[in-house]
């Protein structure tokens, strides 16, 4: 323990860059109409028909209107850019069937996520998204689900892509987690892991794109611990991984705590073993938080007035591991008591 708290302790030297600036968001960055007009294109090739043919004037138009500037208002431009979604959607909503291919299927999934996360999206369009991720959800993946290269090939694919960063990352998970569809909660776990690599450890390059086991993220908050993470993280990088802890705490932690083995043995199969947890690495978890907490909770306090903006992030921090992690692992060992 103590050593746990030298180590968090070095978190009060990492360098705050932009003290005037607010380095924390909670919502998703979103991306740019040339990054879904660039996935979009690369329908060519991979053997749906006439697709490509049909939806490149259709492209070419939505960045047109991302290219207007002074002649129409962002209402009209939005409006546009709206129907022109509208009329993709249903282009490729009219061949879902036809997705058959590994190829297809990436190419299918790196449309949704994208459609997620576009920015200036009408009022309405939602619904048109959310139709889409759940015609995917009701492919056919089940050569797909326990294979772990094709896991890798497809988390790979959504990762460097399109590519995902930030809180767009942590609202990809979230969505494809709630869809109850087991591809889509293998991958989403899946980038979870790459999230945490990526900001802990961002020059080390992910070689396999895979689930892992309690004892596995349990060793990775150490090695965070201990890489001098006093000049390789600031408060965002460390929300973000806290973020994605807390999507791994909801989505696997919480959600398997009151499976038999049997139980989960049936669920996941080859991947039971990434299911399964013990309470002493749910007690090791929750003082991990707990010091992250504590370490924030200083850092706060010694934030000066001037540092407002600062200080609004550091409580952001705190709220996240206050009510949405540590409460939680509390009642689940509770809970585990019982």
């Amino acid at each position: 323990m103590e050593e746990q708290v030298d180590c968090f302790e070095q978190l009060q030297a990492f360098h705050l860059k932009n003290d005037s600036i607010r380095q924390i968001s909670q919502e998703p960055e979103r991306i740019e109409d040339e990054v879904f007009v660039r996935i979009c294109s690369s329908c060519d090739g991979i053997g749906i028909g006439q697709l490509a043919s049909v939806l490149q004037p259709l492209l070419e138009k939505m960045r047109s209107t991302a290219g207007c500037d002074g002649n129409r208002s962002q209402v009209e431009m939005t409006t546009e850019k709206g129907t022109t979604l509208k009329e993709i959607i249903s282009e490729v909503l009219l061949r879902i069937d036809e997705f058959r291919s590994l190829d297809q299927y990436i190419w299918l999934l790196k449309f949704s996520c994208c459609l997620c996360l576009l920015k200036d999206l009408p009022i309405g369009m939602s619904f048109e998204i959310n139709k889409v991720i759940r015609s995917v959800a009701e492919l056919d993946t089940e050569e797909y689900e326990f294979d772990p290269l094709m896991i890798h090939t497809i988390t790979k694919s959504l990762f460097e892509e399109i590519p995902l960063e930030g809180m767009n990352l942590v609202h990809v998970v979230k969505k494809l987690t709630v869809l109850n569809q087991k591809l889509f909660y293998y991958v989403s776990i899946a980038l979870v892991f790459a999230g945490i690599r990526h900001y802990s450890h961002p020059d080390e390059p992910i070689a396999m794109y895979r689930l892992y086991g309690f004892g596995d993220v349990l060793t990775k908050l150490e090695a965070l611990k201990i890489d001098n993470i006093k000049q390789t993280l600031d408060l965002r990088k460390l929300f973000l991984i806290l973020k994605l802890l807390s999507c791994y705490q909801n989505a696997v932690i919480l959600r398997h705590n009151v499976c038999s083995l049997e139980d989960v043995q049936e669920q996941h199969q080859c991947f039971a073993e990434f299911f399964r947890f013990t309470l002493a690495q749910k007690k090791a978890f929750t003082q991990w938080l707990c010091m992250a907490r504590n370490v924030v909770t200083n850092l706060n306090s010694k934030s000066g007035m001037q540092e407002i903006e600062l200080k609004e992030d550091f409580l952001l921090v705190i709220e996240l591991i206050d009510l949405d992690m540590i409460a939680l692992m509390e009642d689940d060992l509770d809970e585990v008591k019982e």
